[in-house]
């Protein structure tokens, strides 16, 4: 495929319907009257490449508009398609100077806006560019040096297409060699890549080639799997590709009825469009049936057409080649010589064989250094395949050893804790056991104390009372090694259980379960022995003074304990809704040895005890918790 066919492809894929009854000043300045965004901007861009692809002439106004909005955006993508779509218009209107320009702000922008995809599109066209201007050399470094850079990264699609280009660059030049080797790299990759569409062209481009080459046996075998992907893909534009390389292919083999059917079917494709590319290969078709004149008209439009866009050399070289051969056939020989001058002159603006094979050469040499670098990167995998080895080796001694070691350590370490766990169980037991003790102790001296308070005198009401208090300090004690021995914990005290417990001990001590109810507020609190013996003493000694002196004569009521953590401190306190210290005849004085108990137990706490005023009677007494 020529460079102007190519250059319509890499808009294709952008093409979009028009508007019915609408031009394209009325469409720009709808566009230009709504908000100044990226919702512009992108209809801006979408209407550009309408106009392009429409074969309209583009004022220079229809680029700068989005350009300078894509600026105030700092789209720096949206600038770098533009400035694309610029050189590909400027190539197919044959101003190549202005549209490398143009390119390379492209490719500028591309990289700052790091499109791997608009950057590879920009150097295909200026590729394209430097081939129509016949700088055969720089487009040739270029491309082996795109390249180069597709394959280590892995980019196949695009290293097809620089192929591609390579093969082309090579078959203008005459070199059948490098022409057939680009193109079965580029097919490979094409393949590889995974893309029909890509394949496709890859297979077409292949087959006109192979026909430029003078070898069209083949040129057909491409041109026939191109056209079978494209019509089994149903790949349209790829398929005038198809279509045209095929028909040249029977052109060129003398199968004038088989080039006729595909020129019939490429016009129905073509539609109101005029490609360049097919009037080549039609006029020769005419040419070769005879029809001089027609072939003679067509071809030299072809030249005007040409002229008029890209000023190719190698166009304008095939152009005349043919006018050449429709003279030979008419014996018109002047004309001959003619078009023989003029296909000399452009050949003399290509650049000689000798730039192809420089590129042969930087080919090898890239070829060459691959293989540098890959001997290189194998010995020095083959270096870390080594240290790997060695270190598997010595990381599985290392792991062979420690593991050892583990196990020892390991079974030594149960071993001791075997040894821990017994020697804790036991203690536990022994524990359980004295508290066990200690309670039963309590529960000898507390029978004896209430054996002694029977064998009291009658009259003798004060001694009485000390037994009792006295009995109920030893239960209150009892109580919480009874807690202890019986949980499954022997050092700490659940004391929601043990107040309630302690609560309904003295409500049956005191023979008032139908007089007085205690109403337990006690949040769940684990304490230790040293802090829940002084509790429950302390709570045993305001709760025996309530049932003692607040209801008297049968008076009802209710006493509250209540037992709650706030922040880093403890709050006890008991409350009844008795007679009051005021009133409580019987009260004891301050003096009394159950005041003076609750002081030293609460001093032992650490904690403060305060009398709380209101009806009734009640302490409140904090500690640390």
């Amino acid at each position: 495929m020529n460079g102007i066919s190519l250059s319509s492809l890499i808009l294709c894929f952008l093409l979009t319907t028009f508007l019915s009854g609408q031009s394209y000043s009325d469409r720009l300045e709808t566009i230009l009257s709504s908000p100044r965004d990226s919702v512009q901007l992108e209809q801006l861009s979408e209407l550009l490449v309408e106009v392009i692809n429409a074969g309209e002439v583009v004022p220079d106004s229809m680029f700068e508009h989005p350009l300078r909005l894509a600026q105030e955006l700092n789209d720096f993508w949206t600038l770098g398609i533009v400035h694309s779509n610029r050189g590909v218009y400027y190539l197919n209107t044959g101003r190549i100077e202005e549209g490398l320009v143009a390119i390379d702000k492209a490719i500028s922008f591309a990289y700052k806006s790091k499109q791997e995809d608009l950057l590879a599109r920009a150097y295909a066209t200026k590729m394209q560019m430097l081939m129509v201007i016949g700088d055969t050399e720089e487009c040739a470094e270029l491309a082996t040096a795109r390249a180069k850079i597709y394959h280590d990264s892995g980019q196949f699609y695009y290293e097809a297409e620089t192929y591609q280009i390579l093969a082309g660059l090579s078959s203008s030049l005459g070199d059948n060699e490098l022409t057939v080797r680009y193109d079965s790299m580029a097919i490979a990759l094409a393949e590889q890549s995974g893309y029909v569409d890509l394949q496709v062209l890859c297979f077409s481009n292949a087959a006109e080639n192979l026909n430029i080459l003078g070898r069209p046996e083949e040129g057909l075998v491409m041109a026939e799997k191109s056209l079978a992907l494209a019509r089994e893909y149903k790949l349209q534009f790829e398929k005038g590709n198809a279509l045209s390389a095929h028909a040249e292919s029977h052109l060129m083999l003398g199968n004038y009825d088989e080039a006729l059917k595909d020129y019939e079917l490429l016009k129905d494709w073509e539609g109101e469009a005029s490609f360049d590319w097919l009037k080549i290969n039609k006029g020769l078709l005419l040419q070769r049936i005879g029809r001089h004149d027609e072939s003679r008209g067509l071809l030299l439009g072809l030249v005007r057409s040409i002229r008029e866009k890209s000023n190719s050399p190698l166009e304008l070289k095939k152009a005349y080649q043919m006018l050449q051969t429709v003279g030979l056939n008419q014996s018109q020989y002047d004309t001959v010589v003619w078009y023989g001058k003029l296909m000399k002159a452009q050949q003399d603006s290509l650049q000689s064989v000798k730039n192809i094979r420089n590129l042969l050469e930087l080919e090898e040499k890239y070829k060459a250094e691959e293989k540098e670098v890959q001997i290189q990167l194998q010995e020095e995998q083959l270096a870390r395949q080594r240290i790997s080895l060695y270190a598997t080796i010595f990381g599985f001694v290392l792991a062979f050893v420690a593991g050892v070691v583990f196990y020892l350590l390991s079974r030594r370490l149960k071993k001791r804790n075997f040894e821990n766990e017994q020697l804790l169980a036991d203690k536990e037991t022994l524990i359980g056991e004295i508290h066990h003790r200690v309670k039963n102790n309590l529960q000898v001296i507390s029978s004896l104390l209430q054996l002694q308070q029977r064998g009291l005198d009658s009259d003798d009401a004060k001694g009485r009372e000390a037994l009792r208090e006295s009995q109920t300090r030893v239960n209150a004690m009892g109580l919480i090694h009874k807690k202890l021995y019986q949980g499954d914990e022997v050092t700490t005290v659940q004391m929601s259980d043990y107040l309630n417990d302690l609560g309904d001990t003295l409500i049956r001590t005191y023979l008032l379960e139908g007089q007085v109810d205690i109403f337990y507020d006690v949040e769940e609190i684990i304490l230790d022995v040293d802090k829940a013996i002084p509790l429950g003493l302390i709570v045993n000694e305001l709760v025996t003074n309530s049932l003692k002196y607040a209801f008297p004569v049968g008076r009802e009521g209710t006493i509250e304990i209540v037992l709650h953590q706030e922040k880093d401190q403890f709050r006890l306190a008991v409350i009844d809704d008795g007679v009051g210290v005021t009133s409580a005849k019987e009260h004891a004085d301050s003096t009394s040895f159950g005041n003076n108990l609750i002081r030293l137990l609460t001093k032992k706490l650490k904690g403060n005890v305060r009398v709380m005023a209101g009806e009734g009677y009640g302490v409140e007494i904090s500690f640390a918790a």
